[in-house]
């Protein structure tokens, strides 16, 4: 045999020794569901362990939790062919409600060998914790981030969506539902059945186009927090206005534009025992093209209004009645806010005030 051919040789019984000679770990588990438990059960606690495969010994270097509320316990001392470690985890639950997905990231003394442990489970929240992040009650099961679906500015013609997070507080699956929604409004739930101690969303689509009116818009929605359990309500509350941006510099120029006749109708004193009294003021149109009024309305209580018409030509007007009922009006001043709204681009909602002391 050749010096050269026993060289290859010897070089080749040292790769395969040093291959067999690899550090290897082998971990029962690499997940630990914790299921659902309460928050005031405390820290909740497993252990992960590991066999050494190889014929050399390891030992972990250092572990890292992904986030704070997960801790983890481990030895650095060097653990034996044949022989097993333990690492423990530990996740704080405390002001965490809903799911959670922990890891703790191990490496070993030897390349490549880092391996992600994961914790997870549901804590069931306690009522301080619930109530700081879902403060709203629907229901016993049920708990809302909001008491209010809050639309906010809204385009005519525009889509808006709007999430509400919800919380099932409960020990048993709920499944929400929707019982009564208005026309322009629609919504689906994700996921539709909440296991206890998960969250949910409700998503709301805002279809402006068809809804009938501009300005404020409050209305309301019914959820029902799961099957056969009453619903609760919640206001809706939305500001519809014109889209003018589609306008060209020469439409602008031809618009209407409206005019109030005066800023506010003073009624004086008035009689708290005494009939209804009326006031009224002109809407002019000093543009080019018709004014078109889209809703004139007052949200307090003991006034209300009206107008003799609602497509004004150039260079025309209509008459608006502003009538305070005396009975009707809280305190003892009156001082109302009346919304005029138009196609006028430069001031699409004209403000008419009524004012009065009553006696």
């Amino acid at each position: 045999m050749t010096m050269k051919r026993i060289l290859t040789l010897i070089l080749g019984l040292a790769a395969v020794m040093a291959a067999s000679a690899q550090p290897s770990v082998r971990w029962l588990e690499t997940t630990h569901n914790f299921g659902a438990f309460d928050e005031d059960m405390g820290p909740v606690s497993c252990d992960f362990v590991f066999v050494n495969d190889g014929t050399e010994p390891v030992s972990i270097t250092i572990a890292r939790a992904s986030c704070g509320c997960t801790a983890p316990r481990y030895s650095t001392a060097s653990v034996a062919p044949g022989d097993s470690g333990t690492v423990s985890v530990t996740y704080d639950p405390a002001g965490r409600p809903g799911r959670f997905d922990k890891f703790v990231a191990v490496d070993f003394s030897y390349p490549s060998s880092r391996v992600k442990l994961h914790v997870v489970g549901t804590v069931v929240g306690a009522a301080s914790s619930v109530a700081q992040r879902f403060p709203a009650p629907c229901g016993e099961a049920l708990q809302l981030a909001k008491g209010a679906v809050m639309i906010g500015d809204v385009a005519k013609g525009q889509l808006r969506t709007v999430f509400l997070s919800g919380y099932n507080r409960s020990s048993d699956t709920i499944r929400p539902s929707a019982v009564s929604l208005p026309p322009y409004i629609d919504m689906s739930i994700e996921p539709r059945e909440v296991p206890p101690g998960e969250q949910t969303s409700f998503i709301f689509y805002f279809r402006s186009d068809r809804c009938p009116l501009y300005g404020l818009v409050s209305d309301s929605v019914s959820i029902s927090p799961d099957t056969g359990v009453g619903p609760c309500t919640l206001p809706v509350v939305a500001v519809v206005r014109e889209d003018f941006s589609r306008l060209t510099p020469g439409e602008l120029a031809k618009a209407p534009v409206a005019r109030l006749s005066v800023p506010s109708l003073d009624f004086g004193r008035i009689s708290r025992d005494g009939e209804p009294v009326s006031m009224t003021a002109t809407l002019h149109n000093d543009g080019k093209r018709t004014l078109e009024v889209r809703r004139i309305y007052t949200g307090d209580a003991g006034v209300s209004v009206s107008i003799d018409r609602t497509s004004i030509k150039k260079g025309k007007s209509a008459q608006i009645t502003v009538t305070a009922e005396p009975s009707a009006l809280p305190g003892a001043m009156l001082n109302a806010r009346i919304s005029v709204i138009t196609n006028d681009p430069a001031n699409a909602v004209r403000t008419l005030r009524a004012v009065s002391e009553l006696r």
